[in-house]
């Protein structure tokens, strides 16, 4: 939340950020500007945090102030706390303006906050964390590795003290540019949304959330400066779990470009009502995926709680995020974080997928991602989630030879493969790696000539290689439709 006294003088008035579009028009009328101007200036007086101090005496953007306000709502308290940190140092550089510190949201894997340097597994987990956004259960577990960038990175001396802890520059990872200063980069920060739509103009895109209030559409053809919308192309980005009829109507606005009457339509038919919302499409696939794996799950208002042996293990939060008593193995933790973050992945790239176009094609599938000709796409039923890899026909207008799927990391693996994004000579089949991991057990336990570091080296190949082998193989048998 960003609360600003911003003046257009002789006025001055307080703002909330992020606010709706009715709301700003009704400030926009306490300082004395037109209630529909599409991109109103005004300046800071005064801003709070304080963080943000660098704003104020300034003339600014007040929806690129919103859009910040956006931005700062969906940080985590450790992602705000390295926000802050890199705002209130000067050696960070980021440079001063509000476009500039748009920019750091999305840049903030290029600094790494330390708050306590006294566990230096802690230390190199928070950091590859920062850099990489990600680590594998194994890098998660793995200790020593951890410990090593924990004590590479203090012994650098590069830390910068701030209020907040230390504060390190990853000077490997460069400061992009996302935001230009004038088109906003795709950020989808309305709950309530039914689908949304890229309008693209001259190489630059806005996205619109629909429904949404008309002004909304109008802010983003100014900033795109299109005089219409038939000046620009009109792309579907992404729509949310309604019905079949809707998904068409939502889907010709790529050909009508009547954006304006389909907002009108999903605001006086109320079709956000009557959709299922993305948190419960959430929670019911991980709680789904949980008691197929033995663990005892109750529904709560707001999160899940898991059992195991009859006792709470974990709460699971509908954005995927997890906390658990103190008292929860880490074997029990990481295998529900595991299910969590698999399960959070896939109905987030479902929500914001588009519906897969093909001739011929039944039922309500999404495209998840397409790549030479492949396509990886999933459908979402009341058993559950079914993902396929298909071929395109000669002319791209049909889809063949179907791979099924209900295991999302099969899916991919082979979307990989089939797409030749991997090289499949390079991938070993589950048959060679249970050999492989034989084969290095058996060195381990009878060559007598191996030292010390040896064998630990292999025994971490071994739980590598044991790690990536399936419980069960799901293959699927190839389908033409």
């Amino acid at each position: 939340m960003i609360k600003a006294t911003i003046q257009n003088s002789p006025y001055c008035t307080e703002i909330r950020f992020p606010c709706t579009e009715t709301e700003l028009s009704k400030k926009l009328g306490e300082l004395g500007m037109n209630l529909e101007h599409l991109a109103p200036m005004a300046t800071v007086i005064e801003i709070e945090p304080s963080e943000l101090s660098a704003l104020e005496d300034c003339e600014v953007s007040l929806d690129a102030l919103n859009y910040l306000g956006k931005r700062m709502d969906g940080m985590c308290k450790t992602e705000r706390r390295q926000f802050f940190a890199v705002l209130s140092c000067d050696e960070a550089e980021i440079g001063y303006g509000l476009k500039n510190i748009i920019n750091l949201t999305y840049n903030l894997a290029r600094f790494t906050l330390i708050e306590d340097t006294s566990d230096l597994e802690r230390v190199g987990r928070i950091h590859m964390l920062s850099v990489h956004g990600s680590l594998s259960e194994s890098e998660y577990k793995n200790s020593d590795w951890l410990t090593a960038e924990g004590r590479k990175l203090l012994d650098s001396g590069k830390g910068i003290d701030t209020e907040y802890g230390k504060l390190y520059i990853n000077e490997d990872v460069p400061f992009e540019e996302i935001f230009n200063g004038t088109t906003f980069p795709a950020y989808y920060s309305e709950p309530d949304s039914v689908a949304a739509v890229e309008l693209e103009f001259f190489d630059q895109t806005e996205l619109v959330q629909l429904p949404c209030e008309d002004i909304a559409i109008r802010k983003a053809l100014c900033r795109l400066g299109a005089e219409s919308i038939r000046d620009c192309t009109v792309i579907v980005d992404s729509i949310e779990d309604i019905s079949e009829e809707w998904i068409g109507k939502i889907c010709k606005v790529e050909k009508t470009k009547e954006l304006f009457e389909l907002n009108r339509k999903l605001k006086s038919e109320g079709v956000c009502l009557n959709r299922e919302q993305p948190a419960s499409l959430f929670n019911k696939e991980v709680a789904r995926i949980l008691r197929e794996n033995d663990f005892t799950v109750s529904e709560n208002s707001g999160y899940i709680s898991v059992f195991s042996d009859g006792k709470e293990a974990a709460k699971i939060f509908g954005n995927g995020m997890i906390s658990a008593p103190d008292n929860t193995s880490d074997d029990t933790y990481f295998e529900i974080k595991k299910i969590a973050g698999t399960v959070s992945e896939y109905c987030s790239a479902y929500e914001k997928a588009a519906p897969l176009k093909a001739e011929g094609l039944s039922g309500n599938y999404r495209c998840l991602a397409e790549f030479n000709g492949t396509v990886l796409a999933a459908k979402h039923t009341e058993y559950g989630f079914e993902f396929v890899t298909w071929d395109r026909t000669f002319d791209g207008k049909a889809v063949c030879q179907g791979n099924y799927y209900t295991d999302y990391a099969s899916a991919k693996e082979n979307f990989a493969v089939r797409s030749g994004m991997v090289d499949k000579n390079k991938i070993f089949s589950t048959k060679e790696l249970e050999q492989l991991e034989k084969c290095v057990n058996f060195t381990m336990r009878h060559n007598g000539d191996l030292k010390f570091d040896d064998c630990d080296f292999l025994k971490k190949i071994s739980e590598k290689i044991s790690e990536n082998i399936p419980e069960q193989q799901n293959e699927a048998p190839e389908m033409s439709m």
